[in-house]
Parts: structure tokens; C-alpha cells; sequence
């Protein structure tokens, strides 16, 4: 099979960072068995990658850390520059070769396989190897000298330091090496300062077998390093010495260790000071050792099973909470309609807004980002397009007012009707949807998936929808006495302006983007300007260029808070982005700045926001001016100052839409509780610290384009995978697996019920905590006594 190349510097000539990299040398690998990578100080290459008949990778340039991590057997690495630290780190099986240098870390906990370095190492290499029985010892070949703290802890490696071109001629193996060595044997050629832990290792010289087996494998390594013409150099036996570990049975003759504390109590203590004052004190004391390790109350720690006492970080960051963790779980379960049944009972809008038009907050927050790429959201809330609504409770009898059928006044509405409680809309325009409808280019939202979703809202029952409403204060007040609440969700439908000459010219963003989406769309010139620089004026620059504009400019007094696909989608039809401008005024031609530059344009848009128009409302319904614009003031549950009264949405702060989304369903949850007579309680779950995951657990993979493919990859933040590590990893058997009584504990942030639960046996417990530790989805806690 012919060679794949596999390039560290992109077509720009940039490096490409690490992780790309390693997505990029995996990708190559499921493919080929012979790699070439030209590396730039990448890390981790060649970590985890195997091959049943075996995979060689050659890298061609200086290697980042952790060059070979986790080696697989069958997997040959030749690093034709030096390498960083960390080579061959938890190897269990690869042959390594660097022909240079190695720094710091060389062949630390290495279990298994093969390190040659063809010049010297830095500090603290073949520290903590382990070996088992049952396969060859891990081996370290160093032809030059090591550095400080060499064979620390080792317990079965075998070093062959070979004093050719030391670093320290005066001292080949660096200072204080072997320091709690109790395995291994280590070979050396050259002078070392003696400062060796004499505790635990001994100065010999290889006996015949020793020597035979140095003998037989010298030549083998000078070829993996291409120096076979040192192999006479090295084979001189009086050169070399050797260090190997003092037995137990050595360091017993030793060291005869501390007194017995009962020695010291009765031929000390007692006798010196008259007795024993504790036991004076306290007769009935138990005076029984307490083990070293401890069990029960002795604790000082104990561990704690908190299974979806978190959010995951998707779940808290999305405004609606939408607990994705319980979505995927579910799929990888194989209940796929019970996961998109758990959606739509969060939202009425999945594939419009978290499948379309939302910026996805819970991806910019995912923690699969710290192994790969986020979870694919959208995916996720595509393919819930068509499926139907779930059924509604029993009616309650009582029904709702919601003057608005936008984002936040749809899902005030869902919810209630979900909930069994009428809801009647009550819009001002001759459709519903608010701006989603309004003036969201289709291009960025499909007119298919927005007509199919519309659709199952307006059939779901309970639900009332009343078009073309304009509101006043004698009808507002009229909804009040025919209904138990009534929900104020109208957003913010009124520009903001500004006045300078020839303002009267300016379009707004609003009048400029509802033409567009309709069938008489308003024209434009070849050149437009847009006046403020935020994600709308990002679509309004789309659609110009869509309606014919070959040259968009979108002008600021500040950077653009642009941000994301709307930014992205403009920059790529070639708007620019100019700041920081003010307007000095418009004319025929254009837009004159203040500094007297002229911006050609024969349109221009202002994009600076927008305000509710808040006429119809009473006196007993509070707003608050806030940048010369009144907004309705509310509580964490949306209730106005009027009790019978809510707000959601734009009209108490501006947002997104799934902000509005997610607004409307903590009101309507805050009306069913008191419709139904119980307490209402706010999301209230703090994120799982992405530091509380054991990520290594995880590799990377392809993201895949697959609802499937995402719940694969779903590190299942704060709810339990049930994968029995915990269980298996334990030290005392302490962690069972106990099942449960259906419905007797969520196991769900979603409030599914689970059939099992993990718990700790206190009498065998110990606290050593490898429980949180290993806990890929931090599950675990270790709690004060």
C-alpha cells in the first residue's frame, strides 16, 4: 500500500493545531498502514492508533509531547528529528525510535513495548513502568545519558544507557536515580556521581545471561537509531555496569524498621511517665489500633453518587434548558420516539430554531470539545420536523390570554396546552411566528421545515389562535376579566431611529427585511450601506446581495457584535465591516461620515435594534425606561407587577429566540403550578464543572452527520452511562450496582425514571476516591464526612 502524506501546515502555510492534527493522522490511519507525517511540533501523534496488520508512521519534523502516547501493539513510530517530552508515555505495546533527543518524561508509566532514543533524555525518564508477567518487559534504549530523577519508582522496565556523546560525561544517569526503584534492571556504560538511592538499588556488573542478553539486543537497537558502527564500541563487557533493585528480603537486613508502639508505650511511656493519663480520663476508651486505612466513620471522606444533581453543561446554558444529555441517551437506547417526544415537550420549534436559526449556546459550551468537536445540535433538532405533537392532559378547566404568536408567545402557549389549559393567541399581524416568520431570510430557516412545524402548532388541541388583533387598553383589560391570565409576549416590533440630515432616506432593517421575505420585495442599488453592524444587519446584508447588491459595507460606532453563522453567511457574499463610524449624514450618494468620507450607496439601512410598543397596557402593569425605551419589569417566574398579568420574551429584555422560547415556558410552567395548587420552582441545577469529567476516557472521532452518530459521542454530562467503571474500578468491592423499583429515582435531568442506582458500602469503603476520579461523566463526588 502506497504511503499517505499527512501535512502539519495548512494551505496558507499555518500550522495546524493539535487537535486537528490528530483527527487528521486518525483519519489517515483508518485507511493506510504506512504514514508520513510532516509535523511542526504537534502533539500526541501516533496516540491509540492500531492496525491489525500492524501501521509504521515516520514523522519528518520536530514532534510536540507525547509522541507515541499509549502505543498500540503492532504500531512502529521512527521520529526522524527530537522530541519533546512525554515519548512513549503509558506505551503498552508500540516500538518507538527518535533519532535525536528526547526531553523530560521519556517512557513515564510504560507498560509495555519498546523506546529507542539515538541521543539523550531529560529528567525523570522510565519513571513508574509497570510490568506484567505475562508479556516482555518494556524496554528504554538511550545511547547518550539520561537526566535527573532516571528510573524513579520503576517497577519492571529495562534501561540500556549506552554513554555515547552524554549530555554529563562525569555522570551519565543524571542525579538521584532509582529513588523507590523496586523492579527492573538498568544498564549502563560510563561514569555515574554514586548519588543513587542505595535503599533501593545495588551496583553490579552484568553477570553471563545479563551480558548474553545485552549482547543479543545491542544490534537491534543501533539499527532502529541507524548507527549500526557503534556496535563494536558497545560491546566491550568490562564497560559495562549495571543497577538492580534490593529485594525485600535485602532491605529487611537493612532496615529494622520503627519500635512497636506497644514497646514504646509500656517500656517508655508507662515508665517514665507514671501511667497512662488517657485511660485515667477515659476508661472505657477504645484503645484498639486504628488501620492505616480506613473504613466507615474513620473517614475523612466519603464517596457520593450524584446522578443528575448537575446540569450538563449543554442543558444549563441553553435558555430553554433542553436536557440534550437525556435526548441522546435515549437514542442510544434505541427509544427514538420517546426522544423526540421529550423535545417537543420543551419546545414547539426544534427544527426552526435549534435545527435553523439559534446559535447553539449548548455546542459553544459542550465538553466534547475538550476530545474533539461539539455535539451537532442541529442534527438533533432537525429530525423532529415531522414528527407529531404529544398528547395533551386533561383539561383544568382554565384558560390563558397571550397577546403575541412569536417565539416566546408560541411556547407559552404549547405548554399550556400540554398542560390541558386553553390558550388563545391573540396577534397583531395576519400570521404567526413574530420575526421568526416575519423576517428571518428563508435561505437561513426553510420555508419546508418552518410551514411543517406552523403546522403542528396550529392542530395541536387546546390551542386558539386569533390573527390580525390590533390591541388596546379597553381589550387588554377585557382579556383580563374573561381569562385567568393573561401572557404579554408582543417583542419588539418598533425601530429604533436615529436623526441626522437625511435620515428620511434611511430604511430600517425591520420594513427592509419583512419586503424582502414577501412577494414585492423593495429594491436596491448596486451599492448598500447598512448602518449597525449586528447579526440583523448581517441579514440585511444577505438579502441585499440576494436582491442584487454587488457591494454591501455595514458601519459601526463600535467593533461588531456580529458573531456566528449570520456573520459568517455575510462575510462569505463579500460584505465589509467598517468601524468605528459615525454618520454625519445621508445624501443621493451615500453615507457621509463624520470625517467627511463618503460611503457610496444607493440604499441605506439602519439596523440598531428594535422596542416593544407597550401603549395598551395599564397603569397596574409596571415598565421600567431603559435606553429611552419602556420594558415590562418582572420576576424569575415573568409575573408583572399585575398578579394576573405575565411577560415573556422581548418586552422585558432583548434576546434570541430561544431566550423568548425558553421565557415562555418558565411562565406557562409558573401558571400550570398554580393552576394546580403546587409550589412552582424555578431550573435551579448549577453546571457539572467540565473538570469533574474524566475526558481520557474518551477518543476522538468523526462527528458524523446522524442523530446516532451524536448520541455515540455524548460524554453524558452529570448522568450516569451506567458503564460500571466505578463498579470494576474499586478497590474494596465497596460499589455495587443496586436495581430499583420502577419510578422510585430519576435518573434523568429530564425527570425519566431510571432502574438502577450505584451505591457505597461504608463498612468497606476507604475514600480512596478512584471512583470520582475515573467517573467518565462525574457522576462521583467525594463529600466531607
Amino acid at each position: 500500500m502506497a504511503t499517505t502524506v499527512v501535512k502539519g501546515l495548512n494551505e496558507k502555510g499555518e500550522r495546524i493545531g493539535s487537535m486537528v492534527f490528530e483527527k487528521m493522522v486518525r483519519h489517515a490511519a483508518s485507511s493506510s498502514v504506512d504514514l508520513t507525517l510532516e509535523t511542526y511540533g504537534q502533539h500526541n501523534i501516533g496516540i491509540r492508533l492500531q492496525r491489525e496488520e500492524g501501521l509504521k508512521i515516520t514523522v519528518k519534523g520536530p514532534s510536540g509531547q507525547r509522541l507515541g502516547c499509549m502505543g498500540m501493539p503492532g504500531t512502529t513510530i521512527v521520529c526522524e528529528g527530537s522530541s519533546s517530552d512525554d515519548v512513549g508515555y503509558l506505551n503498552i505495546g508500540a516500538e518507538i525510535a527518535v533519532l535525536g533527543d528526547a526531553t523530560n518524561g521519556v517512557c513515564n508509566a510504560m507498560a509495555n513495548g519498546k523506546v529507542f532514543i539515538g541521543g539523550s533524555i531529560g529528567a525523570r525518564g522510565l519513571t513508574m513502568t509497570k510490568w506484567n508477567p505475562e508479556y516482555e518487559r518494556p524496554e528504554l534504549w538511550v545511547l547518550g545519558s539520561t537526566g535527573d530523577s532516571f528510573a524513579e519508582f520503576n517497577c519492571g522496565g529495562i534501561a540500556v544507557v549506552c554513554g555515547i556523546n552524554p549530555k554529563s560525561p562525569d555522570n551519565i544517569l543524571g542525579y538521584r536515580p532509582c529513588v523507590g526503584m523496586v523492579g527492573g534492571t538498568i544498564y549502563f556504560r560510563g561514569k555515574i556521581d554514586n548519588s543513587f538511592s542505595k535503599t533501593n538499588a545495588k551496583l553490579t556488573v552484568p553477570d553471563d545471561e545479563q551480558w548474553q542478553w545485552l549482547q543479543s539486543n545491542i544490534g537491534n537497537f543501533l539499527d532502529k537509531i541507524r548507527q549500526p558502527k557503534l556496535l563494536e564500541t558497545l560491546t566491550k563487557r568490562d564497560e559495562w555496569q549495571m543497577l538492580l533493585p534490593i529485594t525485600p528480603q535485602e532491605r529487611a537486613l537493612m532496615f529494622a524498621g520503627p519500635m512497636p508502639m506497644a514497646e514504646f508505650r509500656n517500656e517508655h511511656w508507662n515508665k517514665a511517665f507514671g501511667g497512662d493519663p488517657l485511660r485515667d480520663l477515659a476508661p472505657g476508651l477504645d484503645r484498639s489500633v486504628i488501620d492505616t486505612i480506613v473504613t466507615g466513620e474513620l473517614r475523612r471522606k466519603k464517596p457520593y453518587w450524584a446522578n443528575c444533581e448537575s446540569a450538563a453543561p449543554c442543558t444549563y446554558y441553553c435558555p430553554v434548558h433542553i436536557p440534550t444529555v437525556d435526548r441522546l441517551r435515549l437514542i442510544r437506547e434505541g427509544r427514538i420516539d420517546e426522544a423526540y417526544e421529550m423535545l417537543l415537550r420543551y419546545t414547539p420549534l426544534p427544527a426552526s430554531v435549534c435545527g435553523a436559526v439559534c446559535p447553539n449556546l449548548c455546542m459553544e459550551n459542550c465538553s466534547r470539545q475538550g476530545v474533539d468537536d461539539s455535539i451537532d445540535v442541529q442534527v438533533l433538532g432537525r429530525s423532529v420536523n415531522r414528527i407529531a405533537a404529544p398528547a395533551v392532559a386533561d383539561s383544568l378547566d382554565r384558560k390563558v390570554a397571550i397577546i403575541g404568536g412569536g417565539p416566546a408567545g408560541m411556547n407559552v402557549a404549547w405548554q399550556l396546552a400540554l398542560a390541558g389549559i386553553e390558550a388563545h393567541i391573540f396577534e397583531q399581524d395576519d400570521k404567526i411566528g413574530g420575526k421568526l416568520a416575519q423576517v428571518i431570510p428563508w435561505e437561513r430557516l426553510s420555508q419546508a421545515i418552518w410551514d411543517q412545524e406552523i403546522k403542528r402548532f396550529t392542530e395541536m388541541p387546546n390551542i386558539f389562535i386569533n390573527t390580525g388583533v390590533t390591541m388596546t387598553q379597553e381589550k387588554f383589560i377585557a382579556l383580563k376579566k374573561d381569562f385567568d391570565y393573561v401572557v404579554v409576549a408582543v417583542g419588539t416590533h418598533v425601530p429604533r431611529k436615529l436623526n441626522f440630515p437625511g435620515s428620511d432616506k434611511v430604511l430600517t432593517a425591520l420594513e427592509f427585511l419583512k419586503k424582502a421575505k414577501s412577494a414585492s420585495p423593495l429594491p436596491v442599488g448596486k451599492e448598500v450601506v447598512v448602518i449597525g453592524a449586528g447579526n440583523v444587519g448581517c441579514d440585511v446584508a444577505c438579502e441585499a446581495y440576494r436582491l442584487g447588491a454587488q457591494n454591501v459595507t455595514l458601519v459601526d460606532i463600535q467593533k461588531p457584535l456580529a458573531f456566528g453563522k449570520e456573520k459568517e453567511a455575510a462575510e462569505a457574499l463579500g460584505a465589509r465591516f467598517k468601524w468605528p463610524v459615525v454618520t454625519k449624514k445621508v445624501t443621493g450618494s451615500g453615507l457621509l461620515t463624520d470625517e467627511n468620507e463618503l460611503i457610496p450607496a444607493q440604499t441605506v439601512i439602519i439596523s440598531i435594534g428594535d422596542i416593544p410598543a407597550l401603549s395598551f397596557l395599564p397603569k397596574s402593569v409596571e415598565t421600567i425606561t431603559v435606553g429611552g425605551a419602556a420594558w415590562v419589569t418582572t420576576d424569575k417566574a415573568h409575573r408583572t407587577s399585575d398578579a394576573q398579568v405575565l411577560a415573556v420574551g422581548d418586552v422585558e429584555r432583548p434576546g434570541l429566540a430561544t431566550h423568548a422560547l425558553g421565557a415562555g415556558k418558565s411562565a406557562a410552567e409558573y401558571i400550570i403550578a398554580d393552576c394546580k395548587g403546587i409550589t412552582w420552582k424555578p431550573f435551579d441545577k448549577p453546571v457539572i464543572p467540565q473538570k469533574a469529567l474524566t475526558i481520557t476516557h474518551y477518543i476522538p472521532m468523526e462527528t458524523g452527520s446522524t442523530e446516532t452518530d451524536q448520541a455515540n459521542r455524548c460524554l453524558s454530562c452529570a448522568s450516569c452511562r451506567d458503564c460500571h467503571l466505578c463498579e470494576t474500578i474499586c478497590p474494596t468491592g465497596a460499589i455495587s450496582r443496586r436495581e430499583l423499583e420502577f419510578g422510585s429515582k430519576s435518573g434523568y435531568q429530564f425527570g425519566l425514571e431510571a432502574s438502577y442506582e450505584y451505591v457505597s458500602d461504608d463498612k468497606k469503603c476507604i475514600a480512596c476516591g478512584f471512583c470520582a476520579d475515573t467517573c467518565p461523566c462525574g457522576i462521583w463526588t467525594m463529600n466531607v464526612y
